[in-house]
């Protein structure tokens, strides 16, 4: 019974749910939607806008180091070229004169004084000897007595030099100064620039050497960097070790045993191979974005076209294929898009906020939407109600008042005539309308104040075996007449809180139509069991029965109408409806099975407070 009436709850629920959630689809949808395809829009050509910033200024930071690089080396060769032009030199060379060995000396030692970017300037003889030297000295640059003066008739930096022809120019590989057959500490980077030098007569006497301090170059790169973003600015040579790497630990690969295998080639594998085959390119992999360009040292003044020919030194085929630079910009992939992954972040976010705030008002728009929906429906079935309500209360006191009427006129008729013998039978007809009116006349006026909330629950504990005796007591006669036992099943000790009155209405409306639709002999039962503080109260008769297409439409008025009794008892139509009514002020619930020929079970249930 309660699964029953569980089931039509249940259902109306859910109508009222899916009504509520369809219309919050129907706003929510639409409005979040174009929300986040303008926010997704305008996020990512922010992106893009962002991204090619980027990539522009990684291009103009590599081609500012390039031409930086380019600068350097071409101002190195000028000086040498300056000096190599000085007259001085070629007088020495034809005559070794201590007076222009004087001047030439203290030319090259002004060099290395004011320019400071020189460890060594030396003039050496066609035979690889050295006339004159003039080191650094770490800021205090002196002239080498012609006692400490060396042959370098055997370093690589000579042989290659003395090859070349009168406007050629030797750069050496940038590596680290090597005395004693060791690395020099602290590690001073360095670049031999030679330049074949002759006498008055055009003949070669021997060479123009600058030790160039490496540094120069390399600490330009901790200057350089992109304001716009964390990158790391690197000079790789042509095997992919770093000269100028993200640390100090990383440098100089090549030049230490143990550190054979540290070099941007073996680390960057994919990046290394995308470039060895470019002079200078911009991509994006998996390990971030790279700018690269790549120099040329040994092609004249720099030039990357390897077409120029100008300037170009006569060195070893394997020594000029192999010599370049490349100066590297490298962006990480979780800096590169840290910015955009924290804007996407709080943006989503945002918008998880906007959805849930857009979600509320949709829903609470619906909601109102959906109430007012029903409200137009209940206030039209109250309409329909009303003409209903009219029409049967019409019909059902026009009936009985026509009996009456009829009857009364025939009953004065038969007192005028002394005829007696019919006046019992018209008594009994008037006393049986005027009741079933009066009943039907209590049932109007209860659901009437029922409608406009004119009766007042007052709840109060009681017995409810008790009051089920008291309404068993007020329709004895009418079972009696059709002699059918009344049974009460409650338990004399179940103990309940409810509206005396109220459930007292409701037990006889409910035992009454019990009566009326039972056959003579039958049985009428009332039991009651609380479960779950909630009172169950059942009443049961083994009568005619309710087909289940009448049972939905007993509740409503528009729908239910009084059917005769097994007797041919009238009814108002009104008590079960005034019971269901009855029953909501109680906040509880009314249902009913039934079976044909059977008999039916009304029941009903209403809340109990945890403690009576």
């Amino acid at each position: 019974m309660i699964s029953r009436f569980s089931k039509h709850l249940s259902d109306s629920i859910n109508k009222s749910r899916f009504a509520t959630a369809l219309n919050t689809v129907f706003v929510f949808v639409p409005v979040f939607s174009i929300i986040l395809i303008v926010t997704i829009f305008i996020l990512r050509t922010q992106e893009k806008m962002e991204l090619k910033l980027v990539r522009n200024a990684e291009k103009s930071l590599v081609d500012t180091k390039f031409k930086s690089v380019e600068s350097e080396i071409n101002h190195v060769i000028n000086d040498l070229f300056i000096l190599k032009s000085e007259t001085h030199i070629k007088e020495f060379l034809a005559d070794a004169n201590p007076d222009i060995f004087e001047d030439l000396s203290q030319d090259m030692l002004n060099i290395v004084k004011y320019k400071k970017i020189y460890d060594q300037v030396r003039l050496l003889d066609e035979n690889g000897m050295e006339l004159i030297r003039v080191n650094y000295n770490q800021g205090n640059p002196i002239i080498v007595s012609k006692e400490n003066l060396q042959s370098k008739s055997n370093r690589y930096y000579f042989k290659e030099a003395i090859k070349l022809n009168e406007n050629e120019v030797f750069i050496s590989p940038l590596d680290l100064n090597i005395e004693n057959n060791q690395i020099e500490q602290p590690l001073k980077p360095m670049i031999r620039v030679a330049t074949p030098v002759f006498d008055q007569e055009g003949l070669k006497r021997g060479i123009l050497l600058f030790n160039f301090f490496g540094e120069t170059i390399l600490s330009a790169f901790d200057s350089y960097s992109d304001l716009m973003i964390n990158n790391k600015l690197m000079l790789l040579n042509a095997e992919g070790y770093w000269l100028k790497g993200e640390s100090a630990q990383y440098e100089w690969g090549f030049m230490y045993e143990d550190r054979k295998d540290i070099k941007f080639s073996n680390q960057y594998k994919d990046a290394w191979n995308e470039m060895v085959s470019k002079e200078a390119s911009q991509f994006e992999n998996k390990d971030g974005l790279f700018t690269f360009q790549t120099i040329y040292p040994l092609m004249g003044r720099l030039k990357s076209d390897r077409s120029e020919k100008t300037f170009v030194s006569n060195q070893s085929q394997l020594l000029s294929k192999s010599y370049y630079w490349t100066i590297v910009s490298y962006v990480p992939s979780e800096i590169l898009y840290f910015k955009q992954n924290k804007r996407r972040f709080y943006v989503a976010l945002l918008l998880v906020i906007i959805s849930i705030s857009l979600f509320l008002i949709s829903w609470k728009l619906a909601k109102v939407k959906t109430s007012r929906k029903q409200a137009l429906q209940l206030l039209k079935i109250n309409n329909d109600t009303k003409d209903k309500f009219f029409s049967i209360v019409a019909h059902d006191l026009k009936g009985p008042f026509n009996a009456l009427l009829g009857f009364s006129n025939l009953l004065m008729s038969e007192v005028r005539e002394e005829e007696n013998s019919n006046i019992n039978e018209y008594s009994t007809i008037i006393h049986s309308t005027l009741k079933n009116t009066y009943d039907f006349l209590i049932n109007l006026l209860d659901w009437s104040r029922s409608q406009i909330n004119g009766i007042e629950y007052k709840p109060e504990a009681f017995f409810l075996s008790d009051l089920v005796d008291e309404i068993f007591a007020l329709l004895k006669l009418q079972a009696d007449k059709k002699e059918i036992r009344m049974n009460n099943f409650v338990s004399d000790q179940l103990k309940i809180v409810a509206d005396k009155n109220i459930l007292s209405t409701i037990i006889r409306n409910i035992v009454t139509n019990a009566l009326k639709y039972s056959n003579s002999g039958g049985d009428v039962k009332v039991s009651a069991s609380i479960k779950n503080h909630r009172l169950l109260c059942t009443i049961s008769d083994n009568g005619v029965g309710i087909d289940a297409e009448n049972i939905d439409k007993l509740f409503h008025l528009d729908s239910n109408r009084s059917t005769l009794g097994t007797d041919d008892e009238k009814g108002t139509g009104l008590g079960l409806i005034l019971c269901r009514e009855l029953i909501e002020k109680h906040k509880g619930s009314i249902g009913v099975e039934s079976e044909i020929a059977k008999g039916s079970d009304f029941w009903f249930d209403i809340p109990q407070p945890l403690n009576k």
